[in-house]
């Protein structure tokens, strides 16, 4: 439709003061914002619906105007509740940049507005397909018809999904690169399955594509957002092999794709404030001196607690780090050639918040860092998205995990020698955590992933509980090395024993475990002490080794170890 259909409905009222002339432009859509910065939102053509709410003084009218007109909208319509009228200013910046500029009456709802320009909009361009038609306008329009951040998008989508389930057949999920379920209808069933289609969709070579899971075809489809890092991407899994839909089928598919990429974008809106208050609190974590007391103290615990960090309980404390941004596999056409700088760091930020339970994530430097409510249990939830991300190729994540059991974390809350004010505004002393502990766990959290990062790559989590076992120790080998140290000492065994029927592994795995005892490693076995004594010469005579030497010990028996990982 045109503007001048709008200037001329006699239920919006439209009042035009600026841009007689330009009536005749297309109206391409309509959003609908109280951001001084829209920009990233529109793409051109839009109706900006606005109730001024950006604008703090004169200078802002300038400022908002040329950020639309250089985002391609074709005209702004201000709504006079909050100001009681049109600011002069406004009216300045729209002449100047040739924006046609519509006052709304205060009794004319943006729904209307964006209802006229729908209709007009489905009627010239949906064509035979009615159910798209319906979903459009149950979604409120084209992305933006609701402000960023509102409970409209939260109720709306998934609304969306569910007409398109019960009246169109058309079922699927929304679904994060971890795994995590969003919303659809209706929701698939189980992790496994969740897991399985984003391990599909992390590796696709192109998209839409059709991953076959327990013999049942899944479509997904790239949900299009902010981050361009396919770790922090969404996706949409429908049921059913798109290549078999007909062409009313797919047409829903992609309206269902847009309007989940329409809340996605309303999603990372509403994040900004509370991501930039975790960032701050974090950093105070970070900054915390050793010997810290007092009221410094109380301040974190109360920038942490508003933050939204649950005040009882077991906590984890993560760091985590995205290698080098590049993806497992050929790149959709949405994406853009290469993620920018500091897409790791962001990347990973989102990757915590979808896989953790109300965490509270911050962004310091290249690490993403992370406090979260669940203790062991979300660990659990952190490993088992590790499972979905290390079977890919290419990709390179590391993560630091510390538990802060809810009583160990308690510490002596009421003392201000020690630095440990209670997770709480008040300072109480049952908060479960103090911030001390917190510093701790983040610092050991911190000193876990730099050891997952060290040469080798791929996707690993190290806890900071297992820091000096010798799991974690030949865990961070790299994997030619294990192979390499395992073979030299024990293949010369494990041929013998194949060419000569005899035990010498096990021998040699008895007489370790029993810490190098003669007499106990016998009985064990079940032979006489000369016999044992005649298979330990033989074993060192094959590998070389001293069995009488502690050191030559602690090799064999880290050779032991890696062969019970093959």
């Amino acid at each position: 439709m045109i503007l001048r259909a709008l200037t001329e409905s006699p239920d919006l009222r439209l009042r035009v003061l600026v841009g007689e002339d330009a009536l005749d432009r297309q109206v391409g859509g309509v959003f609908t914002t109280d951001l001084l910065d829209p920009r990233r939102y529109l793409s051109g053509g839009e109706i900006v619906l606005t109730g001024l709410m950006w604008r703090r003084g004169p200078a802002d009218s300038e400022a908002f105007v040329s950020t639309v007109v250089a985002a391609g909208a074709v005209a702004l319509a201000a709504g006079d509740a909050a100001l009681g009228s049109v600011p002069d200013d406004l009216v300045v910046a729209c002449r100047r940049h040739r924006l046609p500029l519509f006052e709304v009456p205060v009794d004319v709802s943006f729904a209307a507005i964006t209802e006229q320009v729908m209709t007009a909009r489905l009627r010239s361009a949906t064509g035979p397909n009615p159910a798209v038609a319906r979903l459009r306008l149950l979604a409120g329009g084209p992305p933006g018809a609701a402000r960023p951040g509102s409970r409209d998008a939260a109720v709306t989508a998934p609304a969306v999904f569910a007409v398109a389930s019960r009246e169109y057949g058309i079922t699927g999920q929304v679904i994060s690169a971890a795994g995590r379920a969003w919303f659809g209808a209706p929701p698939l069933a189980g992790e496994r399955l969740r897991h399985a289609l984003a391990t599909a969709w992390l590796s696709a070579a192109e998209l839409p594509a059709t991953a076959w899971v327990d013999g049942e075809p899944y479509s997904l489809f790239g949900v299009a957002g902010q981050q361009p890092h396919r770790l922090a991407r969404w996706f949409v899994g429908f049921h059913g092999d798109y290549h078999a839909w007909d062409s009313d089928q797919r047409a829903v598919a992609d309206e269902l794709t847009r309007v989940a990429a329409d809340y996605r974008a309303r999603h990372e809106e509403g994040l900004r404030g509370a991501r930039r208050s975790a960032d701050t609190a974090l950093q105070r974590l970070l900054d915390r001196p050793a010997d810290a007391a007092g009221p410094q103290d109380r301040e974190t615990a109360v920038a942490l607690r508003r933050c939204g960090l649950a005040p009882g309980g077991p906590l984890v404390a993560v760091a985590l780090t995205a290698g080098p941004a590049r993806y497992p596999a050929a790149r959709p056409a949405d994406e853009d050639a290469a993620p920018p700088d500091g897409a790791g760091p962001q990347a990973a930020r989102v990757l915590l918040e979808d896989t953790l339970p109300a965490p509270v994530v911050g962004v310091h430097g290249s690490e993403a860092l992370a406090l979260a409510p669940g203790g062991e249990q979300a660990v659990g939830r952190l490993r088992d998205a590790v499972g979905v991300l290390e079977r890919l190729p290419g990709l390179e994540l590391a993560f630091g995990v510390s538990v802060l059991p809810g009583g160990a974390a308690r510490g002596r809350a009421g003392s201000h020698a020690a630095g440990s004010y209670a997770g709480g505004e008040s300072g109480n002393p049952e908060a479960g955590w103090t911030v001390a502990a917190l510093s701790h766990a983040l610092t050991q959290a911190r000193q876990a992933r730099r050891l997952a990062a060290l040469p080798g790559g791929g996707v690993r989590l190290v806890d900071a509980a297992a820091i000096g076992s010798v799991g974690l120790l030949l865990a961070l080998l790299p994997g030619e090395a294990r192979q390499a140290f395992r073979a030299r000492l024990l293949d010369p065994l494990l041929a013998y024993d194949s060419e000569h029927g005899t035990e010498l592994v096990r021998t040699l795995e008895v007489f370790l475990g029993c810490s190098g005892s003669w007499t106990k490693a016998a009985e064990t076995m079940f032979v006489h002490v000369n016999s044992l004594r005649y298979r330990i010469r033989r074993i060192e005579e094959l590998t070389g080794r001293d069995l009488g030497s502690l050191e030559d010990q602690a090799a064999l028996l880290l050779a032991l170890r890696l062969a019970e990982e093959r």
